[in-house]
């Protein structure tokens, strides 16, 4: 038999050994793949028994694991949150939950909710436990989670055009109670650094928030244009984040503050800047004290004085030495540095007592 000459072996193998080398890096990292995917998996199903184990039960119709080669990303049909043995229980529900990560970045993980969420609660009125359903829908959804270790994590939201209708469950079939849009809702957070304790930094901005029947309409109307802040919460009761349910009143206990070093808001006749320091008091109601940059104040006080809060001559003799003071102190023209103070469940606006303030839980 004739053996192939030398120049032959050589073409041969030149063109065999690249394609031979491509399998054998595929073959190995769709093996490496499918063990990280096994990994997100049973670290799924870990915090599932988790949960149940602090009374929680997490459930879904449908889990399925894809996103080779490029990512890992976890669908999720028919996601349901229970809390029964909440003070006051409650039910989170979504239609589809999608969740992707880098196969090599396991602690940047991306959140998206595409479709419709319902939040079922109970709350007491009129003597008994009234159940109602938040119905959510909105075109974006989305969260960022990442985790450096220790104290480097970041949380990040976007929503937009988001509009929620409250029902409320009647002997007679759900009610229509009330709903509320937002055009867009943006947090940022992190654990705030060299802080003692559980603290976090936050940011926060809202565009074209509306209400309507939810609770009594304040006289500043129930449309906010604008609010963006910069805020540190500290003094975090222990137990956080596992005990949301009674957050409100272990926050009043435990002395949680808000302390807001920048926010813009225009809400209605209040066109106003400024920074300042927030709490609960002993009885659930907002406590605190602001120092604020007012534009707008002629469109202020005619709606204290349309709402009845004030009369139209007290309010100008109130607000009058504030605008003299203002000028002298450097502040713009058209703006009026007016203190802002919550304090035994009333909201004041330099001298004027504009609001009463009603606990929280």
């Amino acid at each position: 038999m004739s053996r192939l000459p030398e120049p032959m072996k050589n073409i041969r193998w030149s063109l065999i050994l690249p394609f031979a080398l491509i399998a054998v890096g595929g073959i190995t990292y769709s093996l490496w793949w499918v063990g990280v995917a096994n990994r997100v998996e049973a670290a799924i199903l870990k915090w599932q028994t988790d949960q149940a184990a602090n009374g929680i039960a997490v459930s879904w119709d449908k889990l399925e694991t894809g996103g080779y080669p490029y990512r890992i990303q976890v669908d999720v049909a028919g996601g349901r949150i229970d809390a029964p043995d909440a003070p006051r229980a409650w039910t989170w529900e979504a239609d589809s939950l999608s969740a992707q990560t880098l196969a090599y970045r396991l602690n940047h993980v991306i959140v998206d909710i595409p479709g419709a969420q319902r939040v079922h609660y109970s709350e007491p009125r009129d003597g008994s436990e009234q159940r109602f359903t938040l119905n959510l829908t909105s075109d974006v959804f989305w969260a960022s989670y990442i985790d450096e270790s220790g104290e480097e994590q970041r949380l990040s939201a976007d929503i937009q055009n988001l509009a929620a209708t409250r029902t409320q469950q009647t002997d007679d079939g759900p009610v229509l109670a009330g709903g509320a849009a937002a055009g867009r809702l943006q947090l940022h957070g992190r654990p705030a650094p060299e802080v003692p304790g559980t603290a976090f930094d936050i940011a926060l901005k809202g565009q074209d928030i509306s209400w309507v029947n939810l609770g009594d309409t304040t006289w500043a109307g129930s449309n906010i244009a604008h609010l963006e802040a910069q805020t540190r919460i500290t003094d975090l009761p222990p137990g956080f984040p596992d005990a949301l349910a009674t957050f409100l009143p272990d926050a009043a206990t435990n002395g949680t503050k808000l302390a807001i070093s920048e926010f813009e808001l225009e809400w209605g006749p209040i066109e106003m800047t400024g920074q300042g320091e927030v709490k609960l008091d002993s009885l659930g109601r907002l406590e605190g004290r602001f120092q604020t940059s007012v534009g707008n104040l002629d469109g202020l006080i005619d709606a204290l004085v349309g709402a009845d809060v004030v009369s139209q001559q007290s309010a100008r003799l109130a607000f009058a030495g504030m605008v003299a003071l203002s000028s002298m102190q450097g502040e713009e023209a058209g703006r009026v540095r007016l203190p802002v103070a919550m304090k035994d469940g009333v909201l004041f606006l330099g001298p004027v007592a504009a609001a009463r303030l009603e606990p929280l839980y």
